[in-house]
């Protein structure tokens, strides 16, 4: 299996351990299509992940199931199978970066905590502009599963960075790395980061990946990760029909 395999597998399990977590969670397979939803309503948290082409042809019954649960969504579609939903509006690209995980940069001298989840919600609710309520609602649900970690960096006794890590089958992915606007730029996501990476590696993890922004995307690129295909996610809820479609 490539890496580019496992991280297609990785990602939709990560989501499904997501789902598990939550008691609002629901995640469901149609078949080449699986399909995840949080409870919460943000569109990049509930989702349907294509992996067949063969998957495209459940998109009403995946519509039918998100408007139950009154949930927005989007399609994520793997650049390797360059396929097009009938109808669908290319939204974005999720970038995905990889690197083994041999040969580490030595983790640096960062006050760290990994047992304050309310720490990591507060950062991210100001790092990714959220409410401090849905960002603990998204956030504290993850530490009930063993397969998460989230770490905390702290200045002066202040939480001031974060990563979450999720290890699935010797896959580590790296999600929810922030760093609070006025400590950017002073290598606190990237130690954060690599915190999580060195547990993965002591975990036995020899596989990494993470979805990188642009703006941090330098950052991750002089830890060792290189570029991969990314998700193209869509929108497609418009385009299908409204009846009652059955998963």
């Amino acid at each position: 299996m490539t890496p580019l395999e496992r991280q297609r597998l990785a990602t939709c399990a990560v989501w499904r351990l997501d789902a598990d977590s939550r008691d609002d969670g629901a995640w469901t397979d149609l078949g080449g299509l699986q399909l995840h939803a949080t409870g919460l309503p943000v569109p990049w948290w509930n989702g349907a992940h294509l992996t067949s082409p063969d998957g495209l042809a459940h998109l009403p019954a995946a519509a039918a199931w998100f408007r139950e649960r009154g949930l927005p969504w989007g399609l994520l579609v793997p650049a390797e199978l360059d396929v097009e939903p009938p109808g669908g509006s290319w939204v974005t690209d999720h970038p995905v970066m990889m690197r083994g995980l041999s040969g580490l940069p030595p983790a640096e001298d960062v006050a760290l905590r990994g047992d304050a989840a309310d720490d990591a919600a507060a950062v991210q609710a100001v790092g990714f502009d959220t409410t401090p309520n849905l960002s603990r609602d998204f956030v504290l649900p993850k530490t009930r599963g063993a397969a998460c970690r989230l770490v905390v960096g702290y200045v002066g006794g202040e939480p001031v960075a974060t990563a979450t890590l999720v290890q699935v089958d010797g896959v580590a992915g790296v999600y929810g790395v922030a760093a609070l606007p006025e400590h950017r730029r002073r290598g606190l996501g990237r130690a954060v980061t690599l915190a999580v990476l060195h547990a993965a590696a002591d975990d036995g993890c020899d596989l990494a990946f993470l979805n990188p922004s642009p703006m941090a995307h330098g950052v991750y690129a002089s830890l060792g990760f290189v570029d991969d295909l990314p998700w193209r996610v869509w929108s497609v809820a418009d385009a299908l029909p409204q009846g009652d479609v059955q998963p």
